[in-house]
């Protein structure tokens, strides 16, 4: 750096130096080399530009900040004017100023800082701060010019600007307030329409002034959690009162912030007046569609109730009447052969001893026909529970295949396993079940006659009998409802026998199933529990 470059006044600076082994001392630096080495140390260590200018504009010294700022060398700039480092319209008007100066003697800008508009060597501009100064050495007069880049401050001022625009402008109520006194300290637009209080007023009020439900000790409570750091926020629903004491729902989201160097709390407050207003009257709704419901449900439920006890009641008739007609048909045909065989014996003159056989025997046979229907109806009357014992079925279904009336076209087969194991059944209720089956199998074959044949097979913890036959079979139609009650493809007949065959079955533990092919005969197969699996 020039020393003659350099006003004289700026030579009487003073230097402080740091003794350890005492206090800070400031001690002038008398020596002019050492104060020349000082003063290019802070002018080339300088975090701001620094320019120097004679009274014509021209540049006499940059330092090596200003290099860094406005992209020139600085043997590009030396000998330039000023104006190379302004954008229009300072430079145009920048001579002017120095001419007014020499002229007047007024000064505008020097020994005054002031934002103006810088340009790079690229040709961007930038804001900065122009702090500029007069010195004079000998009778040569220089103007020094420090030089700060704004940039980042007004970008930081534009974006502070904007979102404190934003927060202000806000709808919803924004508040910062004291950690210590709790006071407000700012409240948005938002917040000071809704609860109709000026800045002033609410400058000497906390939330608890606005909120109803707290007082200080239990807000101070509700709030320690913040405050104590073991949560970043806190969520929360409250009410909120205004200046004319009108109240309204809020939900508040308060967490803690740095507001001029002090710990603030900053609370973001949602007016939910209408919202809690629609989820009541949803609630509302909800509980009376709800009654309602329960109403109709009740209402239904009563009317399904009787019409169960009116289906209840047609079904009993219509059982009955199905019952009816069938013993009506049942009881009939023998009663009328009964009648006829009665009547030819009572009115017939002098009849043979072979009529008169023919004749008793035939009553007889038809009363034994009555006494079947009504031992059957009274089994399915009165069908006790069953009295289950070991029970070896081998030698009671031979009897029973033998004791059946079979015509000479059908041929009775047993194959049984020679050792047959004992299942657990009760004997009086399951001989009545294979007798109805073999019954059953001899009526099916009455028009083609074949064989009646009952096996058995042994499984682990069962044994499986079958009554099978060769007779017509049974058609898929028919296969849906043979085991229900009241129904049968015979001429003549009730349909009790095989849903009395099922019932015992059931009663005695035990699983009826069938399988036909028509043309080709059916198999009824009882399943039951062997006596040595229990």
């Amino acid at each position: 750096m020039d020393q003659a470059r350099l006003p004289s006044k700026i030579w009487r600076v003073k230097i402080f130096s740091y003794n350890p082994d005492s206090t800070l001392v400031s001690e002038p630096l008398d020596d002019p080399r050492q104060r020349v080495k000082t003063l290019e140390a802070i002018h080339d260590e300088a975090v701001d530009a620094i320019i120097t200018i004679d009274n014509r504009g021209i540049i006499a010294s940059v330092n090596p900040a200003t290099e860094t700022l406005f992209g020139f060398e600085e043997s590009e700039l030396l000998g330039q004017n000023i104006k190379i480092l302004m954008p229009n319209p300072y430079r145009e008007a920048h001579d002017g100023y120095l001419e007014n100066y020499r002229k007047s003697g007024k000064r505008q800008i020097i020994g005054i800082g002031r934002e103006v508009v810088g340009q790079r060597k690229n040709g961007v501009t930038f804001p900065i701060h122009l702090a500029v100064s007069e010195i004079q050495i000998g009778d040569q007069t220089l103007f020094a010019g420090v030089i700060r880049d704004l940039s980042a401050f007004k970008s930081l001022e534009k974006a502070t600007t904007s979102l404190g625009r934003i927060i202000e402008d806000s709808v919803n109520e924004i508040f910062i307030f004291d950690t210590e006194s709790l006071k407000f300290v700012l409240v948005n637009n938002g917040g000071r329409e809704n609860l109709q209080y000026t800045l002033d007023e609410l400058k000497e009020l906390t939330p608890v002034d606005i909120k109803p439900d707290f007082t200080e000790p239990k807000f101070r409570e509700a709030i320690e959690p913040l405050r104590s750091g073991n949560v970043a926020h806190l969520n929360f629903e409250t009410r909120h009162q205004r200046k004319d004491g009108s109240v309204y729902d809020v939900e508040v989201h308060l967490h803690t912030s740095t507001h001029q160097e002090k710990e603030v709390y900053v609370a973001f407050i949602l007016d939910v007046t209408q919202r809690n207003k629609a989820e009541r009257a949803i609630q509302k709704q909800r509980e009376q569609m709800q009654a309602d419901l329960e109403a109709l449900v009740e209402t239904r439920t009563a009317e399904l109730r009787a019409t169960q006890a009116e289906l209840v009641q047609a079904e009993k008739f219509s059982t009955l009447g199905k019952v009816s007609g069938g013993i009506a048909h049942e009881i009939r045909n023998p009663l009328n052969a009964v009648k006829t065989s009665a009547y030819y014996l009572l009115n017939a003159k002098n009849p043979s001893a072979e009529k008169t056989k023919e004749h008793l025997e035939r009553i007889d046979r038809q009363v034994t026909m009555i006494d079947n229907v009504v031992t059957a109806l009274s089994d399915v009357a009165k069908l006790p529970d069953a009295n289950l014992d070991s029970v070896d079925l081998g030698p009671i279904l031979r009897r029973l295949v033998a004791m059946v009336e079979l015509p000479e076209n059908i041929e009775p087969i047993v194959d049984l396993p020679e050792h047959l194991p004992d299942v657990q059944v009760d004997e009086n209720q399951i001989v009545i079940a294979f007798k109805n089956l073999l019954r059953n199998a001899r009526d099916a074959m009455a028009d083609r006659g074949g064989k009646l044949t009952i096996s058995a097979t042994i499984e682990q913890d069962a044994v499986v009998f079958h009554v099978n036959d060769t007779g017509c079979g049974i058609s898929p139609e028919d296969m849906q409802k043979i085991l229900e009650p009241l129904y049968t493809t015979k001429a003549r007949g009730m349909g009790l026998g095989l849903s009395i065959t099922r019932a015992i079955v059931e009663k005695n533990a035990g699983e009826l199933s069938v399988a036909s092919e028509p043309g080709k005969g059916s198999q009824f197969s009882i399943l039951l529990g062997r006596k040595d699996t229990e």
